[in-house]
């Protein structure tokens, strides 16, 4: 015969505590006998009002509750389109914050999700009619283990215990839980019946309490809505920037095509993970060739020569700090210029971490280099699964600047302090200004072959300002590689799926 657990917990409760709720009675009524009821109702009620005057001094000197935030932080590898929509969910989470019953009630969680998919979808496709759709199917079954895989994780990490915890055993717990808390309302009501004044003293203690426990609560709650918006737009923003892949590819570990071309012509070929590439660029005579050469300490490039071909040119740089990159020198624009420069430029954007626009101190005439950014601008910003390479604006023939016969560097044109360095800094922040440029990316220096090479190794110089954004330049490169390799990766399972349908009708006939 099954035994209902409810009712006989409940019946062992009544027996255990009916010897106790006797013994009050007979105390109180001992007490009654003897003349000193009033005198304990007097005490008993004196002592619940200390109490509770206790209690509310603690709860108004206590500090704010604190719940340590639940952290999830953008991927470094995102596009700018991803940063974008990450940073711009907080209005999103401040209308939700205020539902309590988010978790709760499906229609709202629904309703959250939905939000927050379109807002990152529209960052990525704003001319799409459906941006929430624009994902391949089996990209999104990837998205779908990945979360799961995720959520084991943190499961596993963050719970005690549920390694070995079955679903049956808290269904189990559930029904105990109910069983006691039964129990605990019959005592609450023979409390009051034998024990009015502890039982108005429990009341007050169980009311302040629970305000606690609402406040505690109140802020978990917010803090899981922020992170279930934060993780929910996290794994979008990897779906629809491109950052999921169906194959396991670490993008910089395989050469590009275009940089085993370029390895090959500039050194014996070998593969390699995937090196920086760093296009020098800038208007016919700005100084190109001469900053290459100081790059790499000795003559790679000829000087004051007109363009005779539109193609770039690429060297292996290997330095201390940078171990292995390809400068590209390309043609230069603006004047006497090639006739195919400016298409042979444009191939050259989508391919490069770096450009080093090269910008002449003391002529003037900007206008070329101010179109070629604008263009390389426009261009990225229609490229939404990509990051635009780093500018950096190298600023040459310094030593021309007024006084024309003074040159004793360094110069310190950060914080200039000589009539030579106010000059300096004076036409890098014009250079910065017409560029559209931050100040920290124009680099002052000198490559006259009459004086030593100026400001490429030292303190706050070239090669110290590309150290300084390398974390920037990187991402642009995992980037960069992740959109060739999976263009490869694309047409390999094209080749494969028509290969096997071929094979399907083959069987067929």
């Amino acid at each position: 015969m099954s035994l209902r657990l409810p009712g006989f917990s409940i019946a062992l409760i009544v027996l255990f505590i009916l010897p106790w709720l006797a013994l009050i009675g007979l105390g109180a009524y001992w007490l009654w006998l003897n003349g000193w009821l009033y005198h304990a109702v007097g005490i008993l009620a004196a002592n619940s009002l200390l109490v509770y005057t206790l209690l509310k001094w603690r709860q108004s000197q206590a500090k704010p509750l604190i719940v340590e935030p639940f952290v999830v932080q953008a991927n470094p590898n995102w596009p700018d389109q991803g940063r974008l929509a990450f940073e711009g969910l907080e209005p999103l989470i401040q209308h939700w914050q205020n539902e309590s019953d988010l978790f709760l009630n499906t229609q709202k969680l629904v309703q959250l999700s939905n939000e927050v998919l379109l807002h990152v979808a529209r960052h990525f496709h704003t001319d799409s009619k459906y941006p929430i759709l624009e994902f391949p199917l089996p990209y999104l079954l990837k998205l779908i283990i990945l979360v799961c895989e995720d959520l084991q994780h943190q499961v596993l990490d963050k719970i005690p215990g549920s390694h070995a915890v079955c679903m049956s055993d808290l269904l189990r717990a559930k029904d105990g839980l109910t069983a006691i808390k039964t129990g605990f309302s019959f005592l609450n009501i023979a409390g009051w019946l034998w024990n009015p004044y502890s039982s108005a003293l429990a009341k007050a203690r169980s009311l302040l309490l629970g305000r606690g426990y609402a406040k505690i609560t109140g802020e978990i709650s917010n803090r899981l809505i922020s992170v279930y918006v934060k993780k929910l737009a996290y794994y979008a923003t990897q779906l629809y920037s491109g950052q999921i892949t169906l194959e396991t590819i670490v993008a910089t570990e395989i050469l590009t095509p275009y940089s085993n071309t370029d390895v090959s012509q500039a050194q014996e070929q070998e593969r390699r993970q995937e090196p920086l590439r760093i296009l020098v660029m800038g208007q016919v005579s700005s100084g190109k060739s001469a900053l290459i050469n100081a790059l790499f300490g000795e003559i790679k490039a000829a000087e004051n020569g007109l363009p005779t071909t539109a193609d770039t040119t690429p060297y292996v740089l290997e330095r201390e700090g940078l171990n292995y990159a390809i400068i590209l020198d390309s043609a230069g624009y603006g004047g006497l210029q090639h006739p195919e420069a400016e298409a042979a430029l444009t191939q050259e954007w989508a391919k490069v971490d770096v450009i080093l626009l090269v910008s002449h101190a003391v002529k003037a005439a900007r206008q070329a280099d101010l179109a070629q950014l604008n263009a390389i601008r426009i261009y990225f910003q229609q490229q939404k699964q990509v990051a635009m390479p780093v500018v950096i604006a190298v600023v040459t023939h310094i030593d021309q600047l007024r006084p024309l016969r003074e040159w004793q560097p360094p110069y310190n044109y950060l914080q200039p302090d000589t009539p030579k360095a106010h000059a300096i800094a004076a036409a890098c922040q014009a250079i910065a200004e017409e560029l559209q440029l931050p100040f920290e990316l124009v680099v002052p220096v000198c490559l006259n072959p009459a004086y030593d090479t100026y400001n490429i190794d030292e303190d706050n110089g070239l090669m110290s300002v590309i150290y300084d954004h390398l974390n920037d330049i990187q991402r642009v490169r995992y980037l960069r590689c992740l959109s060739t390799q999976k263009g490869r990766r694309s047409w390999a399972q094209w080749r494969k799926q028509i290969k096997n349908v071929a094979g399907t009708f083959d069987n067929l006939l």
